[in-house]
């Protein structure tokens, strides 16, 4: 059964992570923030309650709704040309010619806008709104798929390749004249298309789109068979991106409204209205929160779902979808193309008309006899519509059923976010390196999926920052032994144990705290949190030295000397038990800031230790120039020790000298006894590896230091 799902999520993984998906779901989401703005508009228009519909013609006249209205035209009703200029210009931005700066994204856009328009029927003098809005989505979709990966194959293909020097042209006029020939050829195939269209008495193809379809469903009769039939696909062209609502409006007026009327005219003549299949029946049972029962779905997210943008949008979709408009759902989620989604937005609404169905048949739930407006919200509707709580209560039934159906595609889903985040989160760590003070910010600011990772754990460290660590982020402890098999101190190291992803590398942590400019928050959480361990060490009878790493961009940080002095006082610290690690870049930086920040350091009486020392580039006679007190010995040069002489020779070597200033000695990354015993020769002081112990959490080090 696990292979099965595993093998379930690697099919809808390999379908939705194809960049030609990726684009279209990109395109969709990009509408959100002004399909939510035309949403409410909707809403406000639309509210279902008399007392605010009179307010506002009794305040502002009988032509109050047009305001919210010109809204909807500029938001809603350009759906579908922002959706092609958004797709187009995705799939534009993952070819290559894209990313070696040959072609402009924005021109592929623009081509396949062009593209549009040339295929679309403009003989009014231009696209009407028709065309613009959610009516014209499939098109639209198609064309940006079409015209991009048309303008791509002519420009892999040029034939007239046109010399443009850098010294005569900036990059925007070469990217320009790289473009000219495919866009062309792109032109041309989409006017010999319409041409053809033409020809064949089609003038506007969105229009022949949806009257073939509605053809389709026209010998459709009035029964059980022709509800499921209605009902399925309804939802089926929702999925590839057609309002479904409106393609099978005529089935809908050929047979389900005239049933509302029958029902009506047999309660007025005094008898028992028995058509259960109305429009307002598909409405109020299978629409709770618009097509597909979004409203379950919306409850199921809050519910179930542990991705934490999964789980924000259901909230931002919920007021909506109370009162039935689901675009925010619908394009944001997104339900359009999306496998994850596609089987219970399908079928779950054709189980509830079966149930409906049932429930009715069996006289449970009087018949469908008033008409709601489709704005009415849940329960009210039910009651409304059928004259009975029975019809609420149904209403309830079937929201239930629908969280449940949806609940097990959603945890699917998590699922595959989840392993797709941890392939992600691999090239991410395998693409950061050792953070310092001169690298530039690269991860954040990239477009592609490590970029948006990367800006999502961010936002993620900012949160736990902003709850003290919110339980996830925390301290470990590595015990340093001595000569004599004793205790000397443990190094803190930092650990994020993501809720989502796992575990966060250390490095991973700090460049991108760094490049989000949380470093100061993050090594003040530190500071503070490894100054309480301290204070509870002690109280313990703990006598050992707690070294802390100091982050290079945080030594001339004034803030982070504060932190420590506070902590030292309200914890009863001795300062010479407390431990500061600089890597030897920034240690042995010849500069008077860096001068000025040790000595700042050395004031408040805490020890200082050079970090990763012997691969720096800097002579080791400046270890003379600053009073530290223990050199670490670079890990790298530690595991070569046994198989490479000059590895042994730089170790030998560090720890005569610093021997002879009087310093600590510590031997990082000792993973054998081997290890240990030449570097006992040597004349090494302190060992730290995991020959004596891995990092520990702080109840591990606590039981550990009682057992030396």
């Amino acid at each position: 059964m696990n292979q099965l799902i595993e093998k379930m999520i690697d099919t809808m993984h390999a379908f939705s992570s194809n960049h030609i998906m990726k684009a279209i779901r990109q395109g969709l989401v990009n509408m959100m923030p002004i399909l939510i703005i035309g949403s409410f508009c909707i809403l406000i228009n639309n509210l279902p309650i008399p007392l605010f519909q009179d307010f506002m013609v009794k305040v502002f006249g009988t032509g109050w709704k047009s305001f919210a209205s010109n809204i909807n035209t500029g938001t809603t009703q350009i759906m579908s040309l922002g959706i092609l200029l958004s797709i187009s210009y995705s799939i534009a931005k993952a070819h290559e010619p894209t990313k070696q700066r040959l072609i402009n994204p924005l021109t592929v856009s623009l081509v396949s806008l062009g593209c549009l328009i040339s295929i679309s029927d403009t003989r009014d003098g231009g696209l009407r709104f028709t065309q613009m809005g959610a009516t014209g989505l499939f098109v639209a979709v198609l064309v940006a798929v079409l015209s991009s990966q048309l303008f791509f194959f002519f420009c892999k293909h040029r034939k007239i390749k046109i010399r443009v020097y850098a010294d005569e042209a900036d990059s925007l006029f070469v990217q320009a004249v790289n473009a000219l020939e495919p866009a062309v050829l792109t032109f041309l195939i989409f006017c010999v298309a319409r041409l053809i269209l033409s020809a064949f008495g089609i003038e506007d193809i969105h229009l022949f789109i949806y009257d073939v379809l509605k053809a389709i469903f026209a010998p459709l009769q009035h029964g059980l068979l022709a509800a499921f039939v209605f009902t399925f696909f309804s939802q089926f062209f929702w999925v590839l991106g057609l309002h479904g609502s409106n393609i099978m409006e005529n089935v809908a007026q050929m047979l389900w409204v005239p049933m509302l009327d029958v029902n009506v005219a047999a309660v007025e003549a005094g008898q028992v209205p028995v058509e259960i299949f109305t429009k307002q029946f598909f409405d109020v049972y299978t629409k709770m929160g618009g097509s597909g029962s979004t409203l379950c779905l919306i409850i199921a997210l809050l519910i179930f779902a542990r991705n934490t943008s999964s789980s924000r949008l259901g909230k931002l979709s919920l007021p909506l979808a109370l009162f039935n408009i689901n675009e925010t759902i619908i394009y944001g989620l997104p339900i359009v193309l999306n496998p994850f989604y596609i089987i219970p937005f399908l079928f779950l609404p054709v189980i509830q008309v079966l149930i409906a169905y049932a429930a009715t048949s069996l006289n449970l739930v009087p018949v469908v006899t008033e008409s709601v407006s489709w704005t009415t919200p849940i329960l009210i509707g039910g009651y409304v519509a059928t004259g009975s709580i029975a019809g609420a209560i149904l209403q309830l039934v079937n929201l239930a059923v629908g969280v449940m159906v949806y609940m097990p595609f959603i945890k699917l889903n998590e699922m595959a976010k989840e392993k797709s985040n941890q392939q992600v989160m691999k090239k991410l760590n395998e693409q950061i390196d050792y953070v310092d003070n001169q690298r530039p910010q690269v991860m954040l600011n990239r477009q592609d999926e490590v970029g948006a990772l990367a800006r999502a754990i961010a936002g993620d460290l900012e949160y736990v920052l902003s709850k003290n660590g919110n339980g996830e982020l925390f301290l470990v402890y590595q015990p340093q032994i001595n000569r004599e098999g004793k205790i000397f101190g443990c190094e803190t190291l930092l650990r994020w144990r993501h809720s989502k992803l796992g575990m966060i590398p250390p490095p991973t942590i700090i460049t991108l705290a760094e490049e989000a400019k949380l470093d100061t928050r993050l090594n003040e959480w530190i500071f503070t949190e490894a100054l309480k361990a301290q204070g509870r060490f002690i109280k313990l009878g703990m006598v050992q030295v707690l070294s802390i790493n100091l982050s290079p961009l945080q030594l001339m940080n004034e803030s982070i000397i504060e932190v420590l002095k506070t902590g030292i006082q309200q914890n009863d610290l001795d300062p010479k038990m407390l431990e500061i690690e600089l890597t030897e870049n920034i240690a042995l930086d010849d500069s008077n800031l860096s001068k000025q920040a040790m000595e700042r350091l050395k004031e408040i009486g805490v020890r200082l230790a050079i970090d990763d020392f012997g691969m720096g580039h800097t002579s080791l006679q400046y270890i003379k120039s600053y009073v530290f007190d223990t050199v670490k010995l670079d890990g790298s040069l530690v595991e070569d020790i046994l198989t490479d002489k000059s590895s042994a020779d730089i170790v030998k070597a560090i720890i005569q000298l610093a021997d002879s200033v009087h310093m600590e000695v510590i031997a990082e990354v000792v993973e054998t006894q081997e290890q240990r015993d030449i570097l006992y020769d040597f004349g090494c002081h302190v060992f730290q590896g995991y020959l004596f112990s891995k990092p520990l959490e702080e109840e591990a080090y606590i039981t550990f230091y009682k057992g030396k």
